[in-house]
């Protein structure tokens, strides 16, 4: 129990219950040291006679009473958000997106906040952090190829008009591949994305996701007039982070707050995010010479390049330089997505030879 009100919150005693769909509540998930996730639901495991499993997210309202109507509301509301945005991307298919199998209500009488909010998820097997951990087993055409799995859910979300703004290790998940065999990587957590044409409370935050992984102007709490460049530049910039986590152990923004002089770090500078930009670029600059011989070494030299245009700490500067150049949207992924399966395709026929 995590206080003396948890006896009396109804979210939080489930196990057993069944849910529409036939589906069974089994055990409450205690979160994980490591974990990122959202602070407003808990999750246990699901389960059909015939055996599928599920992830089940319910909505915690008990754990936001102490924080005002106000805060229930947009609890609330965010679900709702959330629980649309996945409907719709269920709707079209997003394969590289983890979406909904179920959603609904159920009420738990005797309980305070007896109405419960629930959606059920396809079962992950794990999360990258763990798949990485492997380091004796996983190969860079593999790292190659969940990289490109990213990339093409981002991609999928971008085509939509949907930003994720919240892309970090604990929300790309891993599941059994049943066509291939091995695993398949999925974008999950779509509680902080951007939707065109479907206001969520998030949108007004400087920071929508974790500020741990937020890119350089949130965390200087600069907003850029234009949405393109608030919320698909910030994606791609997470992107660029999760490629230099998945081939070095550590992101960009922790090679950052290394590399900069300690009165430009975004905690201690109290000047604009575009004061300190020529700082941030010319740290920038170092990390992205010594990232580059180091990612050379061991796969594609091209990775180098494709994070370095990705991370640019100036956001109005990232993306492909294809399409920067181009008539369509400066922040498409098209181009990156090939880019990295070309990478991936060529380092699995390495792989075939040397076996």
């Amino acid at each position: 129990m995590r206080s003396p009100f948890d006896a009396f919150n109804a979210a939080l005693h489930l196990e057993g219950k069944e849910l529409e769909g036939g589906w069974t509540v089994g055990t409450l998930i205690d979160p994980a040291p490591s974990s990122t996730g959202g602070i407003f639901s808990v999750g246990y495991l699901v389960s059909q006679e015939n055996g599928r499993q599920g992830f089940l997210k319910v909505l915690d309202l008990a754990s936001v009473v102490s924080h005002g109507v106000d805060a229930m509301l947009e609890a609330t509301s965010a679900y709702v958000a959330e629980r649309d945005l996945l409907v719709m991307c269920g709707t079209r298919k997003l394969s590289r997106v983890v979406t909904a199998i179920s959603y609904g209500q159920f009420k738990l009488s005797n309980f305070m906040l007896s109405d419960i909010n629930y959606i059920i998820f396809e079962l992950a097997s794990h999360d990258v952090r763990v798949a990485l951990s492997q380091a004796g087993t996983i190969t860079n055409a593999l790292k190659l190829e969940y990289l490109r799995n990213l990339a093409v859910g981002l991609r999928q979300l971008h085509s939509n008009e949907v930003a994720h703004q919240d892309l970090k290790p604990s929300n790309f998940l891993l599941f059994p591949d049943d066509v291939n065999g091995g695993r398949v990587g999925k974008v999950a957590d779509l509680g902080r994305a951007y939707r065109k044409g479907a206001p969520a409370s998030h949108d007004q935050l400087v920071t929508p996701g974790d500020r741990t992984y937020a890119p350089p102007e949130q965390l200087y709490r600069y907003i850029f007039p234009e949405e393109s460049v608030r919320r698909f530049a910030a994606d791609l910039y997470q992107l660029g982070s999760m490629a230099t986590f998945m081939f070095t152990g550590t992101t960009m923004n922790s090679l950052l707050a290394d590399e900069l002089s300690e009165h430009h770090h975004w905690d201690a500078f109290g000047d604009s995010f575009l004061e300190v930009l020529p700082y941030l670029e010319d740290a920038y600059s170092r990390i992205i010479t010594t990232l580059q011989s180091d990612l050379a070494t061991d796969t594609d030299p091209r990775l180098g390049a494709v994070v370095e245009f990705l991370c640019q700490p100036d956001p109005r500067r990232r993306g492909h330089p294809a399409a920067v150049k181009g008539r369509g949207s400066r922040f498409s992924l098209e181009r990156v997505v090939s880019e990295i399966d070309l990478m991936a395709h060529k380092a699995y026929v390495r792989a075939r030879a040397a076996a």
